[in-house]
């Protein structure tokens, strides 16, 4: 079973997503308040906390909201 540890948006697109503490999730539009909302072929992204990790072990200091 998954766990979510963060969910993240932004209000405008090329912006670092933040930490947000809830979502309302809107059908066939995403996240609602976030830029990448909309009708169109990625609403709502989601990003293996493993991968984030391996950045990390790398040496790079990547917060939540960093991908986006």
């Amino acid at each position: 079973m998954g766990k979510v540890i963060a969910v993240c948006t932004s209000e405008k697109k090329g912006t670092q997503k933040v930490s947000v503490p809830e979502i309302e999730i809107v059908e066939d539009w995403g996240i609602e308040g976030d830029a990448h909302a909309g009708k169109w072929h990625r609403q709502v992204s989601l990003l293996s906390f493993d991968k984030i990790e391996e950045f990390r072990a790398r040496g790079a200091e990547v917060e939540d909201g960093a991908f986006g």
